[in-house]
C-alpha cells in the first residue's frame, strides 16, 4: 500500500512538474499569435500608440521572436514582407541616424544571424565604434543608450573599450541605481536604466557596483514581486510589464537566485504572469491599464524564457532580407517613442492620455523613454 501511495505522488509530481512548461509553452505561442496581428505591411510593427511600423519596437519582436526558437523571415505581411524585409528598407534608406537605434538594429540582427557589418550596404558596427570618445568613454548619449551600444557590440563579438565600463562605473548613483542621465544623486535613478547597465557591466566582466544596484533593485520592489519605473515617484508605483520583464533580466544576468526575490509568495516571474491577458495571449503594461499592450508583449516574451541582453540567442533566418529601394524613411529624426514604461526597450505612454489620473504619468514615462531610444 505504501509502494502505492509513494508511486502514485511521484506520478503527480511529475505530471505537475510537465505541465508548468506546456502551460508556458503556450502562453509564449499566444503572445507570439497577437504580435503577429500587429504586422504592418511593409513587415515591420507598431508601436500601438502610432500609425505604421516603428523601427525600435520592430527591433524589440525580432528579439522576441528570436527568444521564442523562431525563424523571423518567416514572419511575412499580406504583402509578402518580413521584419527582416523592413530593417533592410531602413537600413538601405541611409535615414538611421541615431546610435542607440544602431544598436538597436546590431541586436536584432545577431538574434536573425545576420551580419551587422555589413547589411544594406552598411557597416552598423563600424558606425557603433565611431561614435565612441576616447576621451570621455562615451558613445555620446544618455547612461541607457552607453548601455545598449555596450551590449550591442558584445554580442556582435566586438571588443568594447574599458573606458566605457568605467564611465557607467563612475556615474552610479548613491543608492545604487543608475539614472537616465547620469545624475548620481539618490533617488534619481530607475529600474530599467539600472537593469540595462548591469547587464552591460556582466556582458564586460564588470562586477564592481552589482551588489549595490542589487540593493536598490531590491529597495524599490513591490509587495506583488514586480518592478515599477522609479520608486518613490509622484506619478505612481505600480508594477509594470516592460521594468519587469528588464529587471528580471538583470537578475538572471547577475546569477541571482529568483527565490531570493519573492518579497511575499511571488517574485518577478509571477508577477510578469499576472500581467498577461489569456484573452488576447498580449501583456498588459499595468494591471490597473487593461490593454493589450505591444512592448510590454515583445519585452515579456525574451525575460520569461530567461533570455537576456547579454548574450542573445541566434536564430538563422531561411531567408535572406531582399534589399529594398531607398525610399524617404518613416524614422524620425528624433527618437520614437516606444515603451510604455520603461523598451527597452523600455518605453513613453500616448495611449494612456485618456486615462485620467495617468495621464501626467504617462506622459512623464513616454519622455522618458523617448530619451534613451
Amino acid at each position: 500500500m505504501q509502494r502505492k501511495i509513494m508511486a502514485s505522488l511521484l506520478t503527480l509530481i511529475v505530471l505537475f512538474a510537465l505541465a508548468l512548461p506546456v502551460q508556458a509553452d503556450e502562453q509564449i505561442d499566444n503572445s507570439l499569435a497577437w504580435l503577429k496581428t500587429q504586422q504592418q505591411a511593409d513587415g515591420g510593427f507598431t508601436n500601438g500608440f502610432s500609425e505604421g511600423s516603428d523601427l525600435g519596437t520592430t527591433c524589440d519582436v525580432l528579439l522576441a521572436i528570436a527568444a521564442a526558437g523562431e525563424d523571423a523571415s518567416t514572419w511575412v505581411s499580406d504583402d509578402g514582407l518580413s521584419p527582416l524585409d523592413y530593417l533592410s528598407q531602413q537600413v538601405s534608406s541611409g535615414a538611421v541616424e541615431i546610435l542607440s537605434l544602431k544598436a538597436k538594429i546590431v541586436m536584432a540582427l545577431v538574434s536573425t544571424g545576420q551580419d551587422p557589418a555589413s547589411f544594406a550596404g552598411a557597416d552598423l558596427i563600424a558606425d557603433l565604434n565611431a561614435g565612441f570618445d576616447e576621451s570621455t568613454g562615451s558613445y555620446g548619449g544618455n547612461t541607457f543608450e552607453q548601455a545598449l551600444v555596450m551590449l550591442a557590440l558584445r554580442n556582435a563579438g566586438q571588443p568594447v573599450p574599458a573606458e566605457a565600463a568605467q564611465l557607467l562605473l563612475d556615474s552610479q548613483a548613491e543608492d545604487g541605481a543608475w539614472a537616465l542621465f547620469g545624475e548620481t544623486k539618490a533617488g534619481a535613478g530607475d529600474t530599467n536604466t539600472t537593469a540595462m547597465v548591469m547587464q552591460a557591466l556582466v556582458a564586460a566582466g564588470e562586477e564592481q557596483g552589482l551588489e549595490e544596484a542589487l540593493a536598490y533593485l531590491q529597495a524599490v520592489q513591490n509587495g506583488d514581486g514586480g518592478f515599477p519605473y522609479q520608486s518613490p515617484s509622484e506619478y505612481g508605483t505600480d508594477t509594470d510589464a516592460n521594468s519587469t520583464a528588464v529587471v528580471l533580466q538583470a537578475l538572471l544576468a547577475a546569477g541571482e537566485a529568483l527565490d531570493d526575490w519573492a518579497p511575499v509568495d511571488a517574485g518577478p516571474l509571477e508577477a510578469l504572469d499576472s500581467l498577461y491577458d489569456a484573452t488576447t495571449g498580449a501583456f498588459l503594461w499595468q494591471a490597473v491599464v487593461p490593454s493589450p499592450n505591444v512592448l510590454a508583449t515583445a519585452q515579456a516574451i525574451p525575460a520569461l524564457v530567461g533570455v537576456t541582453f547579454v548574450e542573445l540567442p541566434s536564430v538563422a533566418a531561411a531567408a535572406a532580407p531582399e534589399a529594398a529601394p531607398a525610399t524617404e524613411s518613416a524614422v524620425p529624426e528624433e527618437p520614437t517613442a516606444t515603451l510604455p514604461s520603461a523598451g527597452g526597450s523600455a518605453s513613453w505612454l500616448i495611449a494612456l492620455a485618456s486615462l485620467g489620473a495617468l495621464a501626467l504619468g504617462a506622459g512623464l514615462a513616454l519622455r522618458r523613454y523617448a530619451a534613451r531610444q
